[in-house]
């Protein structure tokens, strides 16, 4: 379940800096805002596969 909630964390930071480049900022830092949220998504991937791999792992030991 931590790997769930920690895509869903992922996701929302995607969309703070987002909002924060945008609103806060103008759009004046939007390339950097757009590589941070390239290694986010990134990392969400990771995750992803992370749960991936630890659900099927379950589903074989029953």
């Amino acid at each position: 379940m931590k790997f769930i909630f920690s895509m869903y964390a992922v996701m929302a930071l995607m969309v703070v800096v987002n909002l924060i480049s945008e609103y806060l900022l103008n759009g004046g830092y939007s390339a950097i805002a757009s590589w941070v949220v390239t290694v986010l998504f990134f990392f969400g991937t990771l995750f992803f596969i992370n749960a991936r791999y630890v659900f099927s792992k379950k589903r074989d030991e029953r």
